[in-house]
């Protein structure tokens, strides 16, 4: 009898042991979800103009997506203190307007968050469900500027399901950064090559420039927005460049008012300083010469 009673007492053991391995699986936790919600492929139609590939058009940028565009997904109907659903969907189409695909974990009428470029959620903290928007690593080009620096911003509304599909709309997408292309050239009209560059507040470059934001989702696009004049993080923003180039050098930055920027460029010849007043708006092309001394 008590060779039997232990035996049980082991397979139940066991079985409870599976259980526990089962429920605390990520795929269970992505299909077996207590909110109702469950994985559907879902598909947002027509994701409107941005940035997402760039073309220099001397005082604009044209705008499209590029087929295979990676953008972040985050459920804001289903956010509490613990639960965050947030994913991957990728552009289907090189237009101005594209359909973006992938699994999300939604039910109808769901606000789901869509960020480019792709850009987890910050996980844990005070700061949890809000993404960092960087400014640190730029090349200096259109193309690097355009995949990895121009975020944009949009919520999609989760429209018709099915059991396993949905479908959703997104009516708006909002540019969150400004977008600069700086030529210099110094006290005889002449183009400055440049090699680097840095940008800071102020007079030199010891006030440095802001490198990064915590922005919070909003299910209303407008109240979404980086503040201008973000308090500095102590280090210039910098550019070091492949080539020296007299072609421009293409800067993401946080939108500014009012504010004096200071400018220094090295090349062969040597380095080269100057200021100019700026304010900057977001989703604005601002191609700009920038008088400088050596």
């Amino acid at each position: 009898m008590n060779i039997i009673q232990n035996k049980t007492l082991i397979a139940l053991s066991f079985l409870s042991l599976c259980t526990m391995l089962t429920a605390c699986s990520a795929d269970d936790e992505q299909t077996m979800n207590t909110d109702g919600r469950s994985v559907r492929q879902l598909s947002i139609a027509e994701v409107p103009l941005t940035r997402a590939t760039l073309t220099d058009n001397a005082n604009t940028l044209a705008a499209a997506w590029k087929a295979g565009d990676h953008a972040t997904y985050l459920n804001l109907s289903s956010f509490t203190s613990y639960t965050m659903y947030y994913g991957t969907l990728t552009a289907s189409s090189s237009e101005a307007t594209s359909a973006f695909t992938g699994e999300v974990s939604c039910t109808m009428g769901d606000k789901v968050a869509f960020l480019y470029p792709a850009t987890s959620p910050i996980y844990v903290g005070e700061d949890r469900g809000k993404f960092i928007i960087s400014l640190a690593g730029q090349k200096g080009t259109l193309a690097d500027m355009a995949q990895r620096f121009h975020y944009v911003y949009g919520v999609a509304e989760v429209t018709s399901v099915t059991e396993n599909t949905a479908t959703a709309t997104c009516t708006q997408m909002k540019s969150l950064l400004v977008a600069c292309k700086f030529r210099f050239r110094d006290g005889s009209e002449n183009p400055i090559p440049v090699k680097t560059l840095s940008i800071s507040y102020g007079t030199d470059l010891s006030a440095g420039f802001p490198q990064t934001y915590h922005l919070a989702p909003h299910t209303d696009p407008d109240q979404v927005s980086v503040p201008y004049n973000l308090a500095s993080a102590g280090e210039p923003l910098s550019f070091s460049l492949d080539t020296e180039t007299t072609d421009g050098v293409f800067v993401a930055l946080f939108p500014i008012s009012g504010q004096t920027l200071f400018f220094s460029v090295t090349n062969n010849a040597g380095t080269y300083t100057g200021t100019a007043s700026a304010t900057l708006k977001a989703g604005r092309f601002y191609p700009a010469t920038i008088k400088l001394e050596k």
